[in-house]
């Protein structure tokens, strides 16, 4: 099967703003995803109707094209190591949302999202370690809830990285 052509990536390309191992690495976020979403990012009959407005396909149709594109345009100037260290980490927070969110209970999810804006509303030097962490595990919720990732989609091999990347942090 022929992957995507993930348009929402070429302009960086021919830009020449991508390496070869940064767009490997936003490949690898843009598949794994799409793997575990089981929420389109967009519906086909939505796609469907801005083609037939517009005559043109969106270059951001799918959670994958979106991740990527957010990611290189928000760190391309990075070095290949920064960069590889933010796709893993995407990468690692999708696991975890699954991981987190999977079997809980829809007032565990809502209040995961509640602390998340009340420690944002906080001005930043205002907020504790522990603001930080309502906050992290608030974006946990977001991917969790708007792609309705899919725990049963993970794999051995996700959790083989899973398990790698947590002692990689760790001992870092």
């Amino acid at each position: 099967m022929q992957p995507p052509a993930r348009r929402a990536l070429e302009t960086f390309v021919l830009q020449k703003k991508l390496t070869p191992r940064k767009l490997r690495n936003l490949v690898t976020v843009a598949t794994t995803a799409e793997r575990l979403s089981t929420q389109p990012y967009m519906e086909r009959a939505d796609i469907d109707g801005i083609v037939s407005r517009f005559g043109v396909e969106p270059d951001v149709t799918t959670w994958g094209d979106f991740f990527a594109a957010e990611i290189a345009a928000d760190h391309w100037e990075k070095s290949e190591a920064e960069f590889e260290k933010i796709c893993e980490t995407v990468v690692f927070d999708f696991i975890a949302a699954c991981l987190i969110f999977a079997d809980k209970p829809q007032a565990f999810l809502d209040s995961a999202l509640h602390e998340y804006n009340e420690s944002l509303s906080k001005e930043r030097g205002m907020r504790t370690a522990e603001d930080d962490e309502k906050i992290h595990l608030g974006i946990l919720a977001g991917y969790f809830g708007q792609m309705k990732l899919g725990r049963e989609q993970l794999s051995d091999d996700d959790m083989d990285f899973f398990d790698s990347y947590s002692v990689r942090t760790k001992s870092a």
